[in-house]
């Protein structure tokens, strides 16, 4: 009875949470990161500020924890439904460029789709607050680690276009297939996910591949 009142305990805070994280999207979303407040997230959630900082400190705290958490249910909810790459293995597990180029940009999609607006709000509140700029660094380099990884396994594969390095391919995979260029698309000029992705994948093997 103790452990069952315990796991109730520990569902009923992941839900509050959850909560707090959902506001805090919403908050960021539209008003930028500088406009939103640890009060609106906290009157969003129904929840006091002393609780919202309670779960996640700071609002830079807050704004890191929901980009880990977008990232980690887009990959999630993307294996689900297909097979995936594994980051965490050391080979990519398939035999071409052009499926290298697939699964990649299957799996960056799913991850854009949710993730650009919020690493949007990191990178405009970064040109003016260090701690926000310490996010965005922070997440940056993970992207920067993963689309390096795809590089070099691309160059293993002996896919890449002649003269092209795994250095020069990692900084045209980070430019092209980013945040930026999927909020231009999709928000700006109104392409659908599928179109967006499509784009991706032909624009990868045009400028990567041999």
């Amino acid at each position: 009875m103790t452990g069952e009142a315990r796991l109730t305990r520990k569902q009923q805070a992941e839900a509050s949470r959850r909560r707090v994280l959902e506001a805090a999207r919403a908050s960021f979303i539209e008003s930028g990161y500088h406009g939103a407040t640890m009060a609106d997230i906290a009157e969003r959630s129904g929840f006091a500020v002393q609780t919202v900082s309670y779960f996640f400190g700071t609002k830079p705290k807050v704004l890191s924890q929901l980009i880990v958490t977008t990232i980690d249910e887009a990959i999630r909810h993307g294996a689900e439904r297909q097979g995936h790459l594994a980051w965490d293995r050391d080979e990519p597990g398939v035999t071409s460029g052009e499926e290298l180029i697939d699964a990649f940009v299957d799996v960056g999609h799913d991850i854009l789709m949710v993730a650009a607006p919020l690493m949007d709000v990191a990178r405009v509140g970064a040109l003016v607050d260090s701690e926000v700029a310490e996010v965005y660094a922070f997440h940056e380099q993970w992207r920067h680690r993963d689309y390096a990884r795809f590089a070099r396994w691309l160059g293993e594969l002996g896919a890449l276009r002649e003269g092209l390095g795994v250095e020069r391919a990692t900084d045209i995979t980070l430019t092209v297939f980013g945040p930026e260029v999927y909020l231009a698309l999709g928000t700006a000029r109104g392409w659908s996910g599928d179109e967006i992705r499509d784009a991706m994948r032909d624009t990868l093997r045009r400028l990567l591949l041999a």
